[in-house]
């Protein structure tokens, strides 16, 4: 990767909303990496697939694309640059690299002519191109498809880029340009027919009638939102997102959101939720795309392996690369709720107070670990400064505490799924338990992940909280109707709402009743953990707060070795004496 020397600040713009000259920079970044990509794939191409390479006419199409820069160099700049030239170049590398396609290589290789077509169109140059045509559709990068009478799957055809246009001597059958969705501060075209959105690795959707209309007007108010209370951020969002994507809704619920390395400035969607989830959402996939393209230019972590370690905003263990995106992109959003939480109420509160929680400890994952390097430490700092300064003493104090248990559930939840204990310490804590012995005291644990849980986000229990925040008595009505609850909460557990209430006395003792009957839901031992470090006399020097996986372990030991009462009571009489406070002793701590 080539080193660049960064104007002065823009690693720190990172941490806030940053400038159109900002993204401008990273803008000529990509079109320079764009070059670079579109040499090399000329290069493998005649050392390694001449054929394919002469099957295509790659070397025609880049030279019509050559006659195009020289009578409009900024058309070409702006389309190489762009999402859909950046998923094609980097899908073509990879298959010289030896990865596996539908497709031929030659047909991947030919679209190198639609590129060029594109630009000849745009800028009115007379080229002659070689485009490839799939089951006779013609995709033409930023504007859109044409449907000629083609039948074959993989053809090349000759392509004008006259007004219209002509493939192989005839106008096409059909022509469907991208569709623009205007508001008053830009018009961001809505790309459902790229055909190397593949990136993304989510089903496009087509939109039509009122589908279409529904995108419209929340992109419409999203605008308005950042114009009125965010217009630091609708000046880059406007500058750096080239298009959006639609793609189909998933099981999972809420919104699913993608952005790509490879397809800079495209964002990838299901249909936003409301508008300010939409502003949010753009905000959070611009500082992606920032973060991407500032490593394009000067690298902020180094290609190695490296730990895997706990992120407070997925299931599964995350590079400390994921981590510096997580809290770049988070730190956005929170920006943008901080200023939306008086207005927008309870919820819009929750949501803050937990995604500060959440950074403070993806900044203490994230630290400064050897994998970063000294611009990826600049920004790290950069990054924990801003963290510093996010506000939250105006926030209620049921919110915050909401917040701080919400926090703490994740992460139980994550080292229950994502770290597997010590055999020696299970085995220890195990007899210590069993013969009513002091507790030894482990140093504070890492959060290193030992084995890999499914990716994942999604919190029913954040789902939960957000009800609760809003209207508690609504969600409270439906909790002796497990079925209506579990209808209008999918996911949740109604066992966790002394635990929302502040009942932590109560909920501990539900979540004992279920972990000592044999429950092995990781739920359960989570939400358990919360309420006892809640209660107990000393949570730092607790294992069931700090390493519950590990008490977890040595339960299921016991319970293995003992009849099903004694190793409730048995989980009961520790949980005693954390409360107390005699469970451990300071001669035993190491």
């Amino acid at each position: 990767m080539t080193t660049h020397t960064l104007p002065p600040g823009l690693l720190e713009s990172i941490s806030g909303p940053g400038s159109a000259a900002e993204i401008d920079i990273l803008w000529s970044g990509q079109y320079s990496r764009r070059l670079v990509q579109l040499r090399t794939i000329l290069d493998l191409v005649s050392d390694l697939a001449p054929d394919a390479g002469k099957r295509a006419h790659l070397q025609d199409n880049f030279a019509a694309l050559a006659t195009v820069q020289r009578h409009a160099p900024d058309v070409v700049a702006a389309l190489l640059s762009g999402p859909q030239a950046g998923a094609w170049a980097a899908r073509c590398l990879r298959l010289l690299a030896g990865a596996r396609s539908a497709a031929p290589l030659w047909f991947h290789l030919a679209h190198l002519g639609s590129i060029a077509t594109a630009a000849g169109i745009r800028s009115a140059t007379g080229i002659e191109a070689h485009v490839p045509l799939r089951s006779g559709i013609l995709c033409l990068p930023t504007l859109g498809q044409a449907l000629t009478d083609q039948t074959a799957p993989w053809i090349l055809a000759t392509c004008t880029p006259s007004t219209p246009f002509v493939v192989n001597g005839s106008s096409p059958r059909e022509w469907h340009p991208l569709r623009l969705l205007e508001t008053t501060a830009f018009s961001i075209p809505l790309d459902d027919t790229d055909p190397y959105w593949t990136c993304f690795n989510l089903p496009l959707a087509r939109l039509t009638g009122s589908g279409l209309h529904r995108w419209r007007h929340q992109l419409t108010d999203a605008v308005q939102i950042l114009a009125e209370r965010h217009p630091d951020w609708l000046t880059t969002v406007a500058a750096a997102v080239r298009c959006l994507v639609p793609v189909e809704a998933s099981s999972r619920i809420g919104g699913v959101s993608a952005s790509s390395r490879d397809a800079p400035g495209a964002v990838a969607l299901t249909e936003p939720l409301g508008p300010d989830r939409l502003a949010s959402t753009l905000i959070h996939e611009v500082q992606h795309y920032r973060l991407n393209a500032v490593h394009d230019l000067v690298p902020l972590f180094r290609a190695t392996k490296g730990e895997l370690l706990y992120s407070p905003w997925r299931n599964d263990p995350r590079s400390r690369a994921g981590l510096l995106h997580g809290t770049a992109a988070f730190l956005g959003v929170a920006e943008f709720w901080h200023r939306e939480w008086p207005i927008a109420g309870s919820g819009a509160a929750l949501t803050y107070a937990r995604m500060i929680r959440q950074l403070r400890a993806g900044h203490r994952s994230l630290s400064h670990g050897p994998d970063l390097t000294p611009a990826g430490t600049t920004l790290v700092d950069a990054l924990h400064a801003a963290i510093d300064r996010l506000p939250e003493t105006d926030l209620p104090s049921g919110i915050r505490r909401i917040a701080d248990d919400l926090v703490a559930h994740h992460r139980a939840l994550w080292r229950l799924h994502n770290v597997v204990p010590d055999s020696v310490d299970v085995a220890r804590l195990a007899d210590e338990w069993q013969h009513r012995m002091p507790i030894t005291v482990l140093a504070e644990p890492d959060d290193r992940a030992t084995t890999t849980a499914a990716p994942g986000g999604d919190s029913p229990l954040f789902r939960l909280a957000l009800a609760w925040a809003e209207g508690p008595d609504d969600v409270q009505a439906y909790a002796t109707d497990l079925k209506a609850f579990s209808a209008r909460h999918p996911g949740a557990d109604a066992a966790d709402l002394p635990l929302l209430a502040g009942d932590y006395p109560a909920a501990q003792t539900i979540r004992l009743g279920q972990a000592g009957g044999g429950a092995v839901d990781a739920g359960t031992w989570a939400s358990l953990s919360v309420a006892h470090g809640r209660v107990c006399a000393d949570p730092p020097r607790s294992l069931l707060v700090t390493r519950p996986e590990l008490v977890r372990a040595a339960w299921t030991r016991l319970s293995s070795e003992t009849s099903h009462d004694s190793s409730r009571d048995l989980l009961a009489e520790l949980i005693s004496r954390y409360i107390a406070g005699t469970s451990t002793s300071d001669s035993m701590r190491r």
